[in-house]
C-alpha cells in the first residue's frame, strides 16, 4: 500500500492496520499533504476484510503529532476563505477515523497537541505512554478553532473540562489525561507498541458485524450535536482569521516569544 505522502504511511500486521505520521524531525506536525492522504489510507483498511482494527500512531518517541504545521499557516490559512478550505481538508482527515466503520485506536507517545489531539479524539480508543503531553494551544495562536473539534473533545471529557482545555491552552500530562477520561490507559513508553498491539488484537477477535453495529450506534447517538446549526460560531471563527491577533500569534510563534493580543 503506497500513501500519497512520504510523511504518512500505512502498513498491516495481521488483523491490524497501522496509519503512521512520519515526520519525526518536525514532531510529526501535520501538513496538508498528510491530511489529504489520510482518507484513502483509512478507506483502504476499511474495505480490507482482513483488517479488523485500525491504529493511528506517530513515528519516533517524541510525538504522536505536535499539531498542525504552524509554519505553513501564512500560505494556507491567511484568510477566512483559505481557512475554510484548509478546515475542509482537515475535517475529511479527522472524519476518516471518526466515521470509520471499524474500531480505531490512537497510540500516543510524546506530544499530542492541537490537531494531533483532534486526531486522537476522532479515534474510539486512546492509549498513551507515561511521557504523553496533551494541549490545545489555539488561544495562544489567535486561530479560530473548528467547532467540530470542540464537539469531538467535549463528547470525551465533558463541557467543564473541555472549556478548561480550550480556555487555558495549558498542557496536561498522561496521568491528568487519564484522570479526566481523555485516555483509556497509560503505560510505560517502552511497552506502548506491544501493549497497543495486544489491545487491538483482543478487539480483532470479536465479531466484526457486532463491532460495526456498535460503532454505528455511537455515531447515531452523537449525530444531533454534529448537525446543530453552528453558523454563528463559524462567523466568529472567520473573524479570528481576519484579525491582527492571528497575525501576532503566528509572528510570536516564529519568534519564539509570548504573544501580545489586543482583541482586534
Amino acid at each position: 500500500m503506497k500513501p500519497s505522502s512520504e510523511r504518512i504511511r500505512a502498513y498491516k500486521t495481521g488483523a491490524i492496520g497501522w496509519v503512521e505520521f512520519n515526520d519525526p524531525q518536525k514532531h510529526n506536525a501535520i501538513s496538508m499533504d498528510m491530511a489529504q492522504a489520510i482518507p484513502d489510507l483509512v478507506k483502504n483498511f476499511e474495505v480490507d476484510e482482513e483488517i479488523r482494527v485500525i491504529v493511528l500512531r506517530g513515528n519516533g518517541d517524541r510525538a504522536f503529532a505536535a499539531g498542525s504545521n504552524i509554519s505553513s499557516f501564512e500560505a494556507v490559512r491567511k484568510s477566512p476563505s483559505d481557512n475554510r478550505e484548509y478546515h475542509a481538508i482537515s475535517e475529511r482527515a479527522y472524519d476518516a477515523f471518526y466515521l470509520c466503520a471499524k474500531p480505531t485506536i490512537a497510540m500516543i507517545n510524546g506530544y499530542c497537541i492541537g490537531g494531533g489531539l483532534d486526531f486522537a479524539a476522532s479515534c474510539d480508543i486512546r492509549l498513551c505512554s507515561d511521557s504523553a503531553v496533551f494541549a490545545i494551544p489555539a488561544g495562544r495562536l489567535g486561530v479560530g478553532y473548528g467547532y467540530e473539534g470542540i464537539i469531538r473533545l467535549n463528547r470525551i471529557v465533558g463541557e467543564s473540562k473541555g472549556r478548561e482545555i480550550f480556555f487555558t491552552a495549558r498542557r496536561y500530562g498522561a496521568q491528568q489525561a487519564l484522570q479526566m477520561g481523555l485516555v483509556h490507559e497509560v503505560m510505560p513508553a517502552e511497552e506502548l507498541v506491544e501493549r497497543t498491539a495486544a489491545y487491538a488484537e483482543n478487539i480483532s477477535l470479536n465479531a466484526p458485524l457486532t463491532l460495526q453495529a456498535i460503532k454505528k450506534s455511537y455515531l447515531c447517538l452523537e449525530q444531533t450535536a454534529r448537525h446543530t446549526d453552528m453558523a454563528a460560531a463559524q462567523a466568529l471563527i472567520d473573524v479570528c482569521f481576519d484579525s491582527g491577533d492571528y497575525k501576532e500569534g503566528r509572528l510570536a510563534f516564529a519568534e519564539k516569544r509570548a504573544p501580545v493580543f489586543k482583541g482586534k
